[in-house]
């Protein structure tokens, strides 16, 4: 499968899983909602690292989108609690509710920068360097075409106006 496909079914299964842990956060079952998103992120970890289709930057993104979705649902079920009074309904923010979801807003925040300043092109491998020498450019010799070779001496071989014949 082509890895848009990969990431359609990735993108669903994580709709789905945020649709069922708000159905049931909204029934006051936080805990059940708790299991099944989790669920949900182990299925989809597991699907990207055996498709190798998500890059560990949209996995953070993933897990501090549903850890919001935990901390809204964690203030709403355990932060907020309605007290009765006559025939009207108050409101008392219990602290210990809205303590943990302000932790976990700040962990989510914490995931989605370390996911922002992933490298899309990090390098797997170390490539050595490669250290150039400088070649220094060759200098035109002078052939000449005759039977009458004789030996050359040491300065003439290092003034490089010559070429060493070998047999």
């Amino acid at each position: 499968m082509s890895l848009i496909v990969h990431r359609f079914i990735i993108g669903f299964v994580f709709l789905l899983g945020i649709i069922c842990f708000s159905f049931y956060s909204l029934k006051q079952d936080f805990f059940m909602g708790a299991i099944v998103l989790s669920l949900v992120l182990i299925f989809i970890n597991i699907y990207a690292v055996i498709t190798e289709s998500l890059e560990s930057r949209s996995m953070f993104h993933l897990f501090s989108a549903s850890m919001v979705f935990v901390a809204v649902s964690v203030f709403g079920n355990y932060g907020v609690e309605q007290k009765p009074v006559g025939h009207q309904t108050l409101y008392h923010f219990n602290l210990q509710g809205v303590a943990i979801s302000l932790v976990l807003f700040l962990l989510s925040s914490v995931f989605f920068i370390v996911g922002r300043n992933q490298n899309k092109n990090t390098p797997t491998q170390i490539v050595p360097a490669v250290k150039k020498t400088r070649t220094k450019k060759p200098r035109p010799y002078k052939i000449i075409e005759s039977d009458d070779w004789q030996e050359a001496s040491i300065e003439d071989i290092q003034s490089g106006q010559y070429q060493i014949n070998r047999p």
